[in-house]
């Protein structure tokens, strides 16, 4: 069985559309999301939000679909994993845990700065309908870290 990293790079290999400068990374931000999970520094509470973004990736039928859209329909899943890499951010206080999990070839946290600079043009006024997706108000993410 292949991973599905591998079948993520696959997929965006050589894609040079709309995005593409962000959408290279997703492989990248699809494996940081799993090391964190394996990371024993994870804030606990953080988990739940975790694996709804590496589920997220992996669902065929999410908010933007790839099937429909080609590389292009995982600007979603590449905006959802910055968000919850931010809120690792800022529930750890720093950006070692994002860092030692990060294997992509520019630094994660000029990446995540990135992506949620550019919410609006990514996903539109998608953002909600991402976080009900994925059941963001059940995660346990506590009040004081709520949706930006």
């Amino acid at each position: 069985m292949k991973r599905f990293d591998s079948m993520l790079e696959k997929d965006i290999s050589g894609y040079s559309g709309k995005f593409s400068r962000l959408i290279v990374h997703a492989p990248a931000l699809y494996r940081m999301m799993t090391r964190l999970l394996d990371d024993r520094d994870l804030p606990r509470q953080l988990s739940p939000l975790v694996i709804a973004a590496i589920a997220y990736f992996i669902l065929p039928e999410d908010i933007i679909p790839e099937e429909r859209y080609g590389p292009c329909g995982y600007v979603d899943d590449i905006y959802l994993c910055a968000f919850v890499a931010n809120e690792v951010m800022k529930q750890s206080g720093s950006t070692d845990l994002l860092s030692r999990n990060w294997d992509g070839d520019v630094p994660v946290d000029q990446l995540i700065k990135e992506i949620l600079v550019r919410e609006k043009e990514l996903i539109g006024e998608q953002k909600d309908r991402i976080m009900q997706y994925i059941g963001y108000d059940q995660l346990g993410v506590s009040p004081s870290d709520s949706i930006d």
